[in-house]
């Protein structure tokens, strides 16, 4: 049960590092877009590790609490995911024109 615990704790962690990537939108200048989509691509992949561990920690148990932490763990990666898509494409956006 510890290592359950551990688990949940470790992937709300990742959680709240890889969810830093929806405030890139809002960064000054390109260097700092391309610094904050590395590290959020370094959280996404300790997030990932993370819910495998939690994955291994939940096998064969019949707590649905932990089975729930798992499935909100997962829906959480793919926000990030989605939101470091979203980042990538627009730093990769050619700048208008200014008038």
């Amino acid at each position: 049960m510890t290592q359950l615990k551990a688990g949940v704790v470790a992937v709300a962690v990742c959680s709240l590092l890889a969810g830093g990537v929806s405030s890139v939108a809002f960064a000054k200048g390109d260097g700092h877009v391309q610094e904050t989509i590395k590290h959020a691509k370094e959280g996404i992949a300790h997030e990932k590790e993370a819910i495998k561990h939690l994955e291994e920690a939940i096998q064969g148990s019949d707590n649905p609490h932990a089975k729930e932490a798992l499935e909100h763990a997962k829906e959480s990666m793919k926000h990030a995911e989605e939101s470091l898509a979203h980042a990538e494409q627009a730093s990769s956006k050619p700048k208008g024109k200014a008038k």
